[in-house]
């Protein structure tokens, strides 16, 4: 993956605008700890790849505590809109998801 730094300056106003978006979604669950998103090369093997019409996918959601189905269901939701929010907008930031990692950082 790319370094920030090395990104160019269009891609580094998506990267700016993603993270906005992401660590919106962090703060709408405070125990939401982190995600990953994969495209079609990086789901699991029992997944059939052409019942499957989007380009990335939220595997790994993870939490710090018991969340209930209705939270979880909620959260995926979210993340799974701004991606698609974003990659409809900017098309250019598929290459920044694809095999990303976001996790919450404590400070």
């Amino acid at each position: 993956m790319r370094q920030i730094a090395n990104l160019t300056p269009q891609l580094s106003r998506v990267e700016a605008e993603l993270s906005a978006r992401m660590w919106a979604v962090f703060g709408s669950f405070p125990h939401l700890c982190g995600f990953s998103l994969q495209d079609r090369t990086g789901i699991p093997d029992f997944i059939d790849p052409s019942s499957l019409r989007d380009e990335l996918f939220v595997t790994e959601l993870g939490f710090s505590a018991a969340v209930s189905e209705t939270e979880y269901d909620e959260a995926y939701r979210l993340i799974t809109e701004a991606v698609a929010d974003i990659v409809s907008e900017r098309p250019e930031a598929l290459e920044l998801l694809r095999g990303r990692t976001f996790a919450r950082t404590l400070h």
